[in-house]
């Protein structure tokens, strides 16, 4: 028999050597292998891992032919690791603990408690008080499952849905259609008013026509696809049979409302955001069929999730919070 090949570098279990062939290492074998080593003794280690002796041995065999280097060295009552067989070692209790946690992570993703959901959402999704509520009771139930958070606008929303990117999406209402392989539901409603600067002349009105602040500055969001607040504003003023004068745009819904604040002009937006206690501003009612205002966010999500537990819980925990809030947010003035 040939001296082996000494081992003078192991990572992981490439070598620097003439190694014969490491894809046929076993984890078993490893764990043999780890158990002799600590035990030094070839029945008490096959005692110790429930198996008869001779395949033990053989598995050690067959283990320093597959790496080309002699692990132990045999002696009449003992053995003894070789120097490759320290190197060794090392590098093989480092895999097995890998391989164990492997094992770990999977089945913890089996059983919904680590993992990842992507959520694309609306600026205003987390100013209702149920969705914040929900968000909480799903953080605290699952600490391991990590919320991925994308604001989208609702047609973004949909088309993350639609490849794949994103699994459940918080949007307003939107005129398109569902990617087919997705389902929706409403979680909570809210309704469109009237923002005018704390100083405005109808501030201590009631409900107020549009037609009473037609002809006045107009705070509007960008006229972009897929903005579904755009779509609704822009139909409530059709309804009135009425044209707005924008003077201004900002991109969100709190942009637009610190405009309002500083006196650029009036707008009308979603009642979830008075959850925004901004001093410079007076919510009210548009003096108008309540159908016409109001509003619902939608919860819309891959049909696929529901067979996997983490995203499942996330969509019954959102459904269990919207059923604790009332139908519409009432809003103030």
């Amino acid at each position: 028999m040939d001296k082996p090949t000494r081992v003078d570098h192991i990572h992981g279990w490439g070598t620097r050597t003439n190694v014969k062939t490491t894809d046929q290492i076993s984890l078993r074998q490893l764990r043999c292998f780890v158990t002799v080593a600590e035990e030094l003794h070839f029945r008490r280690a096959a005692e110790k891992l429930r198996m008869r002796q001779p395949p033990l041995t053989q598995r050690i065999h067959d283990m320093e032919r597959d790496l080309g280097v002699e692990l132990f060295h045999r002696m009449a009552n003992k053995v003894e690791l070789t120097e490759a067989g320290r190197m060794v070692l090392r590098a093989a209790k480092e895999t097995l603990a890998q391989a164990e946690g492997v094992c770990v992570i999977a089945q913890r993703a089996a059983r919904g408690e680590c993992g990842t959901i992507a959520v694309g959402l609306t600026i205003t999704s987390l100013f209702f008080h149920s969705i914040q509520e929900a968000m909480r009771s799903f953080q605290r139930e699952y600490p391991g499952i990590a919320l991925e958070l994308t604001q989208v606008s609702s047609g973004a929303g949909l088309e993350g849905l639609r490849r794949r990117k994103l699994d459940v999406c918080l949007m307003r209402a939107f005129p398109a259609p569902l990617p087919p392989e997705c389902d929706e539901i409403v979680v909570v409603r809210d309704r469109l008013m009237l923002v005018l600067p704390a100083g405005h002349r109808l501030r201590g009105e009631g409900p107020i026509p549009l037609s009473a602040v037609a002809e006045e500055n107009f705070i509007g969001v960008p006229a972009k696809r897929g903005i579904a607040l755009y779509d609704q504003i822009t139909n409530l003023w059709e309804k009135c049979g009425l044209k707005c004068r924008v003077t201004q745009v900002a991109d969100n819904g709190p942009a637009v409302m610190a405009m309002v604040a500083a006196g650029f002009g009036n707008a009308i937006m979603p009642s979830s955001l008075q959850a925004i206690r901004l001093d410079g501003v007076v919510w009210k009612t548009i003096k108008i069929d309540d159908r016409w205002t109001e509003t619902s966010l939608n919860l819309v999500y891959q049909r696929h999730v529901l067979d996997e537990r983490a995203p499942a819980a996330f969509i019954e925990c959102l459904r269990l919070h919207a059923r604790d809030e009332s139908n519409v947010i009432r809003p103030f003035g």
